[in-house]
C-alpha cells in the first residue's frame, strides 16, 4: 500500500519576504478594518482594497495612485524599487510624496473625515520586510 504524505507536511513554509508575510504581519493587522483599505472603499479614500492578501496584491503591485491628495503621483509598489513605491515611502517617511503617513488614526478619520498618521508607526522589523519584498521583486508568494 503506497503512503501519501499529509496535506500539512507538504505544505511549506513561505519564504521571507514573502508577500505572504508582509500581507500578515503588516498589512493585515495595520492596515484593513471596517474604515481602512476594506472592501468597497471608494475613490474618495484612495480605493485601495487590502481586505485580503489576494486583493491587496493586484491593488498593489504596479498599480498607480488614485484618490484625491496622490492621483498620478506614483506607483504603489513598483517591483526592485522600494524608495519608488509609494507604500513603503508612506509608512516610512514622516513626510510621504503625498497624503499621510500611515497607518492612519481611525479615530481622527471617523471624527474628522481625514486620514492622519496615527503616532504608532510600524516596527523596524515591519519596515524591512516590506522594503524587502519590494527589493526582491514584490513577488506574490
Amino acid at each position: 500500500m503506497a503512503s501519501f504524505p499529509s496535506l500539512q507536511n507538504s505544505r511549506q513554509a513561505p519564504p521571507p519576504n514573502s508577500f505572504t508575510e508582509v500581507f500578515a504581519k503588516v498589512i493585515g493587522p495595520n492596515c484593513t478594518s471596517s474604515y481602512c483599505h476594506f472592501n468597497g472603499i471608494g475613490f474618495r479614500f484612495g480605493a485601495l482594497d487590502m481586505s485580503t492578501r489576494v486583493s491587496a496584491y493586484w491593488n498593489l503591485v504596479d498599480q498607480p495612485l488614485t484618490g484625491p491628495t496622490c492621483a498620478l503621483m506614483g506607483t504603489r509598489v513598483v517591483p526592485f524599487q522600494p524608495e519608488a513605491s509609494v507604500m513603503y515611502l508612506k509608512v516610512s517617511k514622516e513626510m510621504p510624496p503625498c497624503g499621510s503617513q500611515m497607518p492612519a488614526d481611525t479615530t481622527e478619520f471617523l471624527t474628522k473625515g481625514s486620514s492622519v498618521f496615527s503616532g504608532k508607526a510600524l516596527s523596524q522589523d515591519q519596515l524591512q520586510l516590506i522594503f524587502n519584498w519590494i527589493a526582491e521583486g514584490a513577488q506574490n508568494n
